[in-house]
């Protein structure tokens, strides 16, 4: 897997399943005036995050089951650790950086934030990866219009637009980010939203990424979620990692 369509799949699906789910065939919720005013009073809200769960990925037609652990700071850091039998990757985004380590091939990536630029179609901060990871609208309020032919919410930024369908609750059931010449797309369905300090949230969150002919499918568990004030988020590029 090349270095763009893992940055793709770390963002889209970097979440906190034991075994794989498949997708419910859910009904979105009427998009109107009355329900777009409820889905925005409805954005999930947090200071720190923590969460322990599960992933299921298939790319290749092959699939790799892995633990995941995720710690957010909002609009300052997110930090994940994805691993089986410890082996696995450790990933750190930042306000102006994103950083991965891969301690299977002993390897590490560090760039600037502008470099994902170019995977997502349109500048990603921080917080707009934690809204991604939380059902929560990717871009912002005044960027979105209503769109009654297709009975969602769309908005555009650079150039990928993303296009939101509501389920019964008036949360994120589908958010699609895609591009003019399509050949890049990531297709997110939320499902089982629970309460959590108020707030609803995804439990399950089924993750589809396009990146030309390669296509990476992700099924993901929230777990185990809590709001410890103390997160640390440790991160070490390990002597002797040759950087990718």
């Amino acid at each position: 897997m090349n270095s763009g369509i893992k940055v793709l799949l770390m963002l889209a699906l970097f979440s906190t399943l034991g075994g794989c789910k498949v997708r419910k065939n859910t009904i979105s919720a009427k998009v109107n005036t009355e329900t777009v005013a409820k889905f925005w009073s409805s954005q999930m809200a947090f200071s720190t995050m923590e969460a322990r769960g599960k992933a299921t990925v298939t790319m290749n037609a092959k699939t790799h089951n892995v633990s995941m652990h995720l710690k957010m700071k909002k609009d300052s850091v997110v930090w994940g650790k994805f691993s089986l039998f410890g082996f696995g990757a450790t990933v750190l985004i930042t306000q102006d950086s994103f950083f991965m380590v891969d301690n299977v091939n002993q390897q590490y990536m560090a760039y600037e934030n502008s470099y994902l630029d170019q995977f997502l179609g349109f500048k990603a901060e921080v917080g707009q990866v934690q809204n991604l990871l939380l059902g929560n609208a990717i871009l912002k309020q005044s960027l979105y219009r209503l769109n009654p032919e297709k009975t969602a919410m769309v908005a555009n930024e650079g150039i990928a637009t993303n296009t939101l369908d509501f389920n019964e609750l008036f949360r994120t059931l589908i958010s699609k980010i895609e591009t003019p010449d399509t050949t890049q797309t990531a297709h997110i369905q939320y499902d089982k939203y629970e309460i959590y300090e108020q707030s609803l949230m995804p439990k399950i969150v089924n993750i589809d990424v396009q990146k030309g002919e390669s296509i990476i499918k992700a099924v993901l568990n929230y777990q185990n979620v809590n709001s410890n004030p103390n997160l640390t988020f440790p991160f070490k590029i390990p002597n002797g990692y040759q950087r990718k």
